[in-house]
C-alpha cells in the first residue's frame, strides 16, 4: 500500500522500563550548550531540529524483540533517559537510573492491500517529528511500532537534537540493527555527563581556552560581516513568512569534478566543496576573504566514537582567495579546514563574551551567519561516470544539472547554510538562504557558480569571479572597515 496519510490506527502502546542504572545531574555538555541556545531561539520551531528514522524489520521479527533492542539501548545510552533544562546557575541535564519509555504500535487497517511501505513509514515519521520535544519533561527520542497483521513491519524512531547529534544518530542505527540480529555490545565508555565533567578541568577546560584565544585572534581582522550591504530592492520582506529559502543542486558533472580537483591537489572532496561555498560567497559579497562556521563533529578521541550526545559546535574557517584560481585557494583550503576543527571545542557562553569583547573593540557586532555542513557518511561517490580527459564530456555532463526548491521557513539563524548529504549517484548540494539579502534567483545563481568552480576548474583555471559573471549582483553599500 502506499497511502501517504499512513492507513494506520492507533493499536495501543507498550511500556520499556529500566532501573538501577546511575543516575545524576550536571552542567550540560558544551555541545549540548551549543545545540540548546539554537533551540531555545527556534522555540515552537524547534522541530526543525527533529531527527526521523524509519527502521524496516525483518520478516519474522517478534515484537518483544524489538522492545528487548530499545531497551537495550535505553540503558547503554544515557543520552536516551535524561532531560534538559536552565538551572540557576545554567543550562543542565538530568540522567534518570529509573523510569520508562513509551512506544506507541499503529497497526494498518483490516482493509489494507498490504503493510505501509518505506513512503508510508517515512510520512508517519514526518508527522510524529512534527512538534517540538518538550526537553525539560520528555525523554530525547519518541518510538512507534507499524504493524500488518499482528506483525511489526517498521519501527519508527524520532531523535531530539538535543539528544544527539547526525554522529549519535548513526551509532543509534548500527547498534540497533546488531541488537535486532542478536549480537552482544562491549558497554559505552563514555558518556555526556562524562564529557561535561572533563570539559570543566583538566586538558578539557585548557582545550577549550586555547579555541576561545584563536577565535578571538581571529575575528579581530577578519570580515565582520558578509552581508554587510543594503538588501536588493527584490529580497524578502524582514517578515516574510517565506522568508528563508532551500534549493538543492543535483550534479552528477559536480561529484565527477570534486573528485578529480580532490585527487589532483591532495585533498579531500569534502574540503573542495567547502572550498567552492566560501569562495562563492565572498566574491559575491565583495569580501577577499571568506568566513564560514564549520559544524564540528569534536569526535576525535576514540572514547567519543560511541557516545550518543550532543557533541558537535561551531568552528570557524577563515580562508583568503585572493585574484587567483579556485584551485589557488583549493590549495590552501585543507590546512585552513584542519586549522578550524582544531579549535572547533569551547564554553559557548564564554565564546559569546568573546563576539561581544571583538566587536565592541570594531565597533559594530560580528554577524557569523554562513555556515557549512558536509553530512555525507563518506568522502567518495560509489558509481560516477567516467568523462576521461575529455573537457566536453564533463560540460555535456553538466547540462543534466538540476536546481530544485525544498523548502522556506519564517525564521532561521543562518543568512547562508551549505550542507550535502551522501548520494551514491550525484552531488547534492543544499542552500539556505535569507531572501532579505539573496532573493531566489540569487541562491540558485550561488549554486550554479559553485557548480561551475568545480566543472570547469578540471580542465582549466577559474576564478569566483568568472564564475559569478553569469549573475546580475544588486547594487551593494558597504559598511566601511578597513578591516573586512
Amino acid at each position: 500500500m502506499s497511502s501517504h496519510d499512513t492507513g494506520t490506527v492507533e493499536a495501543g502502546t507498550l511500556s520499556v522500563p529500566f532501573s538501577g542504572l546511575r543516575s545524576g545531574s550536571a552542567p550540560m555538555s558544551w555541545g549540548q550548550q551549543a545545540i540548546w541556545k539554537s533551540i531555545s531561539w527556534l522555540d515552537e520551531e524547534a522541530h526543525y531540529f527533529n531527527l526521523a528514522r524509519v527502521v524496516a524489520l525483518p520478516d519474522g521479527t517478534a515484537t518483544d524483540g524489538v522492545i528487548t533492542a530499545l531497551g537495550q539501548l535505553i540503558v547503554r545510552h544515557e543520552a536516551l533517559r535524561s532531560t534538559f533544562a536552565n538551572g540557576a546557575d545554567g543550562p543542565v541535564q538530568t540522567v534518570y537510573g529509573d523510569g520508562s519509555a513509551t512506544v506507541t504500535v499503529h497497526a494498518s487497517p483490516p482493509d489494507a492491500p498490504g503493510p505501509p511501505d518505506e513512503t508510508d513509514a517515512q510520512a508517519f515519521a514526518d508527522r510524529l517529528a512534527a512538534s517540538p520535544f518538550r526537553n525539560g519533561e520528555e525523554f530525547g527520542m519518541r518510538y512507534a511500532l507499524l504493524t500488518h497483521a499482528g506483525e511489526p513491519v517498521w519501527l519508527v524512531m524520532v531523535v531530539s537534537h538535543q539528544a544527539t547529534d547526525f554522529w549519535g544518530v548513526r551509532v543509534l542505527e548500527d547498534e540497533l540493527a546488531r541488537l535486532l540480529r542478536g549480537e552482544s555490545l562491549g558497554p559505552v565508555e563514555w558518556q555526556p555527563l562524562d564529557q561535561a565533567r572533563h570539559q570543566q578541568e583538566g586538558e578539557g577546560a585548557r582545550r577549550g581556552r586555547a579555541a576561545l584565544e584563536h577565535w578571538e585572534r581571529t575575528l579581530s581582522t577578519a570580515p565582520a560581516s558578509h552581508f554587510d550591504f543594503t538588501p536588493p530592492q527584490d529580497g524578502a520582506s524582514e517578515d516574510d513568512p517565506e522568508r528563508f529559502v532551500r534549493l538543492r543542486l543535483d550534479s552528477v558533472a559536480g561529484a565527477v569534478a570534486a573528485q578529480r580537483l580532490a585527487d589532483r591537489c591532495r585533498v579531500s572532496t569534502s574540503t573542495v566543496l567547502l572550498t567552492a561555498a566560501a569562495v562563492t560567497l565572498a566574491a559575491y559579497t565583495g569580501h577577499d576573504r571568506a568566513v564560514l562556521l564549520l559544524i564540528a563533529g569534536n569526535r576525535n578521541e576514540p572514547r567519543l566514537q560511541s557516545m550518543v550526545g550532543a557533541q558537535t559546535e561551531n568552528a570557524l574557517f577563515v580562508l583568503a582567495h585572493g585574484e587567483g584560481s579556485f584551485e589557488d585557494a583549493l590549495r590552501g583550503g585543507f590546512l585552513t579546514t584542519m586549522s578550524a576543527y582544531r579549535y572547533g571545542e569551547y564554553d559557548p557562553a564564554a565564546m559569546d563574551e568573546v563576539h561581544e569583547r571583538v566587536g565592541r573593540a570594531r565597533g559594530r557586532k560580528l554577524d557569523l551567519s554562513a555556515f557549512f555542513n558536509d553530512v555525507r557518511m563518506r568522502d567518495r561517490w560509489d558509481t560516477l561516470p567516467d568523462t576521461g580527459d575529455d573537457p566536453d564530456a564533463l560540460l555535456a555532463l553538466r547540462e543534466r544539472s538540476e536546481v530544485d526548491f525544498i523548502g522556506s521557513w519564517a525564521r532561521q539563524d543562518a543568512k547562508y547554510f551549505v550542507h550535502t548529504p551522501y548520494s551514491a549517484d550525484s552531488l547534492q548540494l543544499f542552500l539556505m538562504a535569507d531572501t532579505h539579502y539573496l532573493p531566489v534567483p540569487v541562491i540558485e545563481g550561488l549554486l550554479r557558480a559553485m557548480e561551475t568552480l568545480l566543472v570547469e576548474s578540471v580542465h582549466g583555471k577559474v576564478t569566483p569571479a568568472e564564475a559569478l559573471s553569469g549573475l546580475t549582483l544588486p547594487k551593494r553599500e558597504r559598511t566601511p572597515d578597513t578591516r573586512a
